[in-house]
Order: C-alpha cells, then sequence, then structure tokens
C-alpha cells in the first residue's frame, strides 16, 4: 500500500502521498467539495487509485482520532 509521508524539508511537513507532492490536505478539499476519486484522478493523472485510497484511509484516521480527543469524558 502507498505510504503517506511526512518530510520537514517538503510542504512545510504536511502529511502528503509519498513520492508526491500532493498534500492530505488537497484530497481532501476535493472530497469535502463533493468529488470523488474520478474527478481526483483526472485532475491528478499521475496518482494511482491506490495511492489515492491511502490518502483518503490517513484522513478517515485522522477524523477518527479527533473525534475522540475532543468527545467530553464522563465525569
Amino acid at each position: 500500500m502507498p505510504k503517506i509521508v511526512s518530510t520537514k524539508t517538503i510542504l512545510g511537513g504536511k502529511p502528503r502521498i509519498a513520492g508526491t507532492r500532493i498534500s492530505i490536505d488537497v484530497i481532501g478539499d476535493y472530497i469535502n467539495a463533493g468529488y470523488g476519486v474520478k474527478q481526483i484522478r483526472k485532475d491528478y493523472p499521475h496518482l494511482t487509485k491506490e495511492q489515492i485510497n491511502s490518502a483518503l484511509t490517513y484522513i478517515e484516521k485522522r477524523a477518527a482520532q479527533e473525534r475522540v480527543r475532543l468527545e467530553p469524558t464522563a465525569a
């Protein structure tokens, strides 16, 4: 499975698809705008479905972690 990487000297350390300068935020912006994998591949034809799916999995995991952090704890 293609990896998501973060390198301090590339994109200021933002998570990105390995081997590219495409940040996870770019993929997230497409999804938030209502576009799917087909549109992402149309605009970024060099990305594979596997790379896009890796980005989506990363986004889902990050969102789940943030939800857990934000939920109030029982008193």
